[in-house]
């Protein structure tokens, strides 16, 4: 089990959760190119492994402890971490698509400033009769 602590966190990404695939990277030069994106190299050689554990010591900081039984890269300070969605669910299911009857959706604003969503959408695929 690698445990990686994370400091001066001011908002930690929502959409991170236990199953995710973590990964990292050594920042060469800017994270961000002209149109302000971020660009980093993300390669089955940068898997850390499976988020399992999420605690929050403080407002600001977290241990994230990973499954990174399998996976050879390590975590450095000053290393870049990003995240995605695990593809396989382990009992055959292997996309994205949110399976099921019923869906809830909550979307959370903790500005105190005024805030506009342009878009929220949404796909539904009938799996079965």
């Amino acid at each position: 089990m690698l445990v990686i602590t994370l400091t001066n966190i001011s908002n930690l990404n929502t959409s991170l959760q236990v199953g995710d695939m973590i990964y990292v990277t050594l920042p060469t030069g800017s994270l961000f190119n002209s149109s302000n994106q971020i660009g980093a190299n993300i390669s089955v050689n940068n898997r850390v492994g499976f988020l399992r554990k999420i605690d929050q010591i403080t407002p600001t900081s977290y241990i994230l402890r990973i499954d990174n039984t399998g996976f050879t890269a390590t975590v450095n300070t000053g290393d870049f971490i990003m995240f995605t969605k695990n593809n396989d669910d382990g009992v055959g299911l292997s996309n994205d698509d949110i399976k099921g009857y019923y869906m809830e959706v909550r979307l959370a604003n903790n500005s105190t400033k005024e805030a506009e969503l342009f878009s929220l959408g949404s796909e539904v695929t009938e799996s079965s009769k």
